[in-house]
């Protein structure tokens, strides 16, 4: 099993952080587009029934990790200290929605610790204000400009300086993981965004992407070595459909979204019918006896018997201790 990291560079606004269900659904119609059809239902089916293993994250900013925060605020709870300004800490976890890769197993181990962990990325919900010339689009030149929001989300990187003062910046770089095995479909796959990143190949990652939001491009894809740390424990960094796991050990939490089928000229179909789906949410501790490759699953698409709701998020691996007091 080999892991990849995929860079992205974000070309406008987003209105929301891609997660790994969008991306896979992005990715296989390229496959399609590239490989035909035929191959790419091929490839679904073969996930489908576990012949063929991949994993992919939620689009992330480049060198971080999510925050498993309501893991930390329920370990505060259990291990209080008289000293610890609980309110203060519990805010200081629910602003850092990431933190870097290296400063993850500090805070599983010493959740007070966050506070002081800097940089971090924090994730604001944000509106943008937009006008429809609704008298150029119809031609009638008496017809009033509208004015409308557009819901967005906005990461920005919170950096220390001398004052202890944090500095904001805006994320523009961003990345995904995949893990895959060393079958034919996995490196048609790799082949396939080996070339989007020599190619600067823009990817289209969610709605309104004619209006310039959603859209990345692919910068890079390099080979990474996960940590070997012996551990059933994991970070979950996707959507998981959870499958071999065990759910008294983990700590989750519930997303539940809207699906709908990806069309490339219109993005994400607006005219299909609703449907709903819950996953555990990036940030969840996940145990998995069973190993990584085991803890997820894909489902079959109520929209089209050739397509697939995917589920197998990939998983970074973690040591779960006693806090050290």
């Amino acid at each position: 099993m080999k892991n990849y990291e995929i860079k992205l560079e974000v070309t406008g606004a987003m209105t929301q952080v891609p997660d790994s269900q969008k991306l896979f659904g992005a990715l296989v119609y390229l496959f399609a587009e590239t490989y035909g059809d035929e191959k790419a239902t091929a490839l679904t089916k073969s996930i489908l029934n576990k012949k063929t293993h991949l994993a992919l994250s939620n689009v992330m900013p480049e060198g971080y990790l999510p925050v498993p925060q309501d893991y930390l605020i329920d370990k505060l709870s259990e291990n209080s200290n008289e000293e610890l300004d609980l309110k203060k800490v519990r805010s200081a976890i629910k602003m850092r929605s990431y933190i870097k890769s290296g400063k993850l197993q500090s805070v599983l181990d010493n959740p007070e610790k966050c506070e002081s962990i800097y940089p971090y990325v924090k994730q604001q919900n944000l509106q943008q204000l937009r006008a429809s010339i609704d008298s150029l689009r119809y031609d009638l030149p008496e017809l009033d400009t509208r004015l409308y929001s557009v819901p967005t989300v906005d990461l920005c990187e919170v950096s220390q300086d001398k004052d202890d003062k944090g500095q904001n910046w805006a994320v523009k770089n961003f990345c995904f993981y995949l893990q895959a095995d060393d079958r034919a479909f996995c490196s048609d796959f790799l082949n396939l965004l080996q070339s989007a990143a020599e190619e600067n190949l823009e990817l289209i990652l969610g709605k309104r992407a004619s209006q310039g939001l959603n859209r990345f491009r692919v910068k890079g894809i390099t080979e990474q070595k996960l940590p070997t740390l012996g551990s059933d424990n994991y970070i979950n960094t996707g959507m998981l459909l959870p499958d071999h796991i065990d759910f008294q050990a983990s700590s989750m939490r519930l997303f539940t979204s809207e699906r709908r089928p990806f069309e490339m000229m219109g993005g994400w179909s607006e005219d299909s019918p609703k449907y709903y789906i819950s996953y555990l949410a990036q940030g969840s501790i996940i145990a998995a006896p069973e190993g990584a490759e085991k803890a997820g699953k894909s489902i079959q698409s109520p929209f089209n018997s050739r397509s697939i709701v995917f589920g197998n998020a990939f998983l970074y691996p973690i040591i779960l201790r006693e806090r050290q007091v």
